[in-house]
């Protein structure tokens, strides 16, 4: 049956094949799904064995992988056949596929993995939950059981550069590789007409960044174990070979009111690959004040960005407020670019202020791993790893970073504070005055200082 072919946000330009005939990657071949499948050929229905491996759609010939296609971003939607019956069609880069049989097994399967059609059958938007800079959040029901979701939302038109293009598909990459209790889960992917809709894990318990303004400063007792499970979860997404690069109260949410026993990492807008190189498809990003300063000075950086981001947190949690508070937006930015930090505002236990100076360390050489910090004597002493019956593993299996052989970071680029955001654009940096929202939720309070999370493009088209 003849039928249009819709223009996908995902499409590949250079890209014209659908197929891939060349010798699969893998020599060893263990299908998830394996199954005789009606396809056509030349105009007729014919048996062919079809299987999934991970996110590849295997053609079979005489047992052996005779074609096969990356199924990732692929649009996937149920069809039906007056002979067949139902099936799936697979379309990419304006190529298609179809086949039938029992298909809905594949459906479920590779829905975490393809874009689908029809969002506004499946889900209904009740209230927006969140605004920001390229996106808004909705609160939605899934028509089908009533379950809550949160739907990230972006408009298409708003995202017309390739940048932004490279964006969205590297957040939606990420979002699928984690799963982690205390990271935000991501379930599907549906392209409109005119949004792209992000399906999103509801989190009741909102943000921690509101239980903190009406919250006095944190006991050492509660406040290790909010960081034991931000640390916990820092260390899987860095196992991952992934970056955060904008860990703050905003981007932490609590499952359940109040509950701070199950916290969850948020918005992986800004975060990306780690590369030795230190070439990202946004180089300088972040909130200023709550960056490391190796991020601000243009200097290479690695996974250690994220722990300086943590033991800020630890900071305003135990001293009410931020360890870079100054007069003005720029004083901030000096501040934490120089990493002037005064730890004695910090009411701590001996345990707790090493913690604190390991991982706020300037020199990312000497700052602790997510690894080295959950072995550390300050959650060991009050028993936390036995009470939340977690094993710090031994050996971690995060890839290995390039300071950690006590060699210097490279300098070759370092630039003052003032140059190091005087060359961002306008639409990279923006300051904000106290009545324009600070993150895509929340407005600025006294816990934050003014500023949205910037990004730097340097427009690196790498692997996804």
């Amino acid at each position: 049956m003849d039928y249009t072919i819709k223009d996908s946000f995902f499409d590949d330009s250079e890209e014209k094949s659908f197929w891939t005939q060349t010798q699969f990657p893998s020599k060893e071949i263990q299908t998830e799904l394996r199954d005789n499948m009606l396809i056509h050929k030349e105009r007729e229905l014919v048996k062919r064995k079809v299987g999934i491996m991970s996110h590849y759609l295997l053609l079979f010939k005489d047992q052996e992988v005779h074609k096969w296609v990356n199924l990732i971003n692929a649009t996937m939607e149920f069809i039906k056949n007056s002979v067949a019956g139902q099936g799936i069609r697979f379309l990419k880069n304006k190529q298609h596929f179809e086949m039938y049989g029992d298909v809905e097994p594949w459906y479920n399967y590779l829905k975490k993995y393809c874009i689908q059609r029809g969002f506004s059958q499946r889900y209904s938007l009740l209230k927006k939950i969140g605004q920001g800079n390229f996106a808004e959040v909705f609160k939605a029901i899934c028509k089908a059981d009533g379950q809550e979701y949160a739907i990230k939302c972006f408009r298409k038109q708003d995202l017309k550069e390739e940048v932004d293009k490279l964006s969205i598909i590297k957040e939606t990459s990420i979002m699928r590789k984690l799963q982690h209790e205390s990271v935000i889960k991501m379930y599907e992917v549906f392209e409109g007409e005119e949004y792209l809709y992000l399906v999103l894990e509801y989190l009741k318990g909102g943000e921690l960044h509101k239980y903190m303004k009406k919250s006095p400063p944190f006991s050492e007792e509660k406040c290790s174990k909010l960081i034991y499970k931000l640390l916990k979860a820092c260390q899987f997404i860095h196992e991952q070979g992934i970056l955060h690069r904008d860990i703050k109260p905003e981007n932490i949410m609590l499952r359940k009111k109040d509950d701070l026993e199950d916290i969850c990492l948020c918005d992986f807008g800004l975060a990306d690959y780690y590369t030795p190189s230190g070439k990202y498809l946004f180089t300088r990003c972040g909130t200023p004040g709550y960056v490391a300063p190796e991020l601000l000075q243009d200097k290479i950086y690695d996974y250690k960005v994220d722990i300086y981001s943590i033991g800020i947190l630890m900071f305003i949690l135990i001293a009410g407020k931020s360890p870079f508070e100054g007069k003005d937006y720029d004083d901030v930015v000096m501040r934490n670019y120089y990493a002037k930090v005064k730890f004695e505002e910090c009411k701590l236990s001996e345990h707790g202020m090493t913690l604190l100076h390991g991982l706020m360390n300037k020199n990312p050489v000497k700052r602790l791993s997510a690894q080295e910090a959950l072995n550390h004597q300050w959650f060991i002493q009050d028993k936390l790893a036995k009470t939340c019956q977690f094993k710090i593993r031994r050996h971690s299996n995060v890839k290995r970073l390039p300071h950690l052989d006590g060699s210097p970071i490279p300098t070759n680029n370092f630039l003052s504070p003032k140059n190091s955001f005087n060359n961002l654009s306008p639409q990279s940096l923006t300051r904000t005055d106290d009545n324009t929202p600070n993150s895509p939720i929340t407005p600025v309070t006294p816990l934050q200082n003014k500023g949205k999370p910037i990004r730097k493009s340097i427009f690196n088209l790498q692997q996804l």
